[in-house]
């Protein structure tokens, strides 16, 4: 006697989807669809849950975990609330149903539709198929409004990023605004203040190292931020002449906001690209200066002639 195959039930919730109400929220589906497989007298269900993932692609643990018992054998019917809890990608959709599913012999369900893989009729197919499109739509619509809406405000100069540069924090009354740390912007101060006295951005990390002061992102960490940064290359991030020259070079600090300098191409990729400096949004006046302009446009000239020393060097 071989074992029983699993009846999967798969609930997926995105933050967006919570919006929607009740009727949405994992608890939900999962009485609905045991109800659905009681009443049909399906046994060994076995729950797949994607709670906080979103359907515009299918790179979810639950999900993957699901794929890999079906390919494992273990799975013969999988059963979802709605086509919209399974995905919202219209070719991915379309792949898993047309495709694997098929392919390895799995019998597939959406309940709110009334799709059944086993007894689809040719105009069961169609409407999948156009509730897909709209679906995938949605996502695509939803996308827009986000860009539009994260785009119109760094136009006005209000914050849209996760983390703050070092020498600033969010305000706790408005998260759209920046004000000043004030002990990171003394470190600031002082880095100005050192490379105006002759010191390279070397020299300046290994004197913020002697001195004990947590590098970027060490602090951001101590500050109780989970940030992480592909940069840090040790348990204990320290200084180095790379992230002290981001801060000399960096704009923030004359109380201009940059942003925008990166993109996606579209919503159903992550790919970042970065766009050219004449698309990047540039408010002056948004915050507190910590560096005046005097000194900052005489940093620059400074690491512009540091370049050109380095290119003209000859080894002998």
């Amino acid at each position: 006697q071989t074992e029983e195959k699993i009846t999967a039930l798969y609930e997926r919730l995105s933050r967006d989807d919570d919006v929607a109400g009740d009727s949405n929220s994992i608890l939900n589906q999962k009485r609905y669809l045991e109800s659905y497989a009681a009443q049909r007298g399906y046994t060994n269900i076995v729950h797949y849950t994607d709670d906080g993932w979103s359907g515009g692609n299918f790179d979810r643990p639950a999900w993957k975990r699901l794929v890999a018992d079906i390919e494992a054998g273990k799975v013969n019917c999988v059963v979802v609330k709605d086509q919209s809890r399974f995905g919202r990608d219209y070719i991915d959709v379309g792949k898993y149903k047309e495709k694997i599913f098929p392919k390895l012999g799995v019998r597939f369900i959406t309940i709110n539709e009334g799709y059944d893989s086993l007894s689809a009729t040719s105009s069961d197919d169609l409407a999948f198929t156009i509730n897909s499109f709209v679906y995938d739509f949605y996502i695509r619509d939803i996308s827009t409004k986000i860009r539009t809406n994260l785009t119109a405000k760094k136009q006005n100069g209000e914050y849209a990023g996760a983390f703050v540069a070092y020498g600033y924090v969010k305000d706790s009354n408005d998260k759209s605004k920046l004000v000043v740390d004030q002990f990171a912007a003394d470190v600031v101060r002082d880095i100005f203040r050192w490379k105006i006295e002759g010191l390279s951005p070397q020299n300046i990390a290994v004197r913020l190292n002697e001195l004990g002061i947590p590098s970027p992102a060490e602090y951001k960490k101590l500050s109780g931020s989970n940030y992480k940064t592909s940069f840090q290359t040790s348990s204990k991030a320290v200084w180095s002449h790379v992230s002290v020259r981001r801060i000399l070079k960096n704009e923030i600090y004359l109380g201009v906001m940059i942003q925008g300098k990166r993109t996606t191409p579209n919503y159903k990729t992550k790919t970042v690209v970065t766009k050219a400096e004449s698309e990047w949004l540039r408010v002056e006046g948004t915050h507190e200066a910590i560096i005046s302009v005097r000194d900052f446009e005489l940093v620059q000239e400074l690491l512009r002639d540091d370049t050109h020393c380095r290119a003209g060097d000859v080894t002998v």
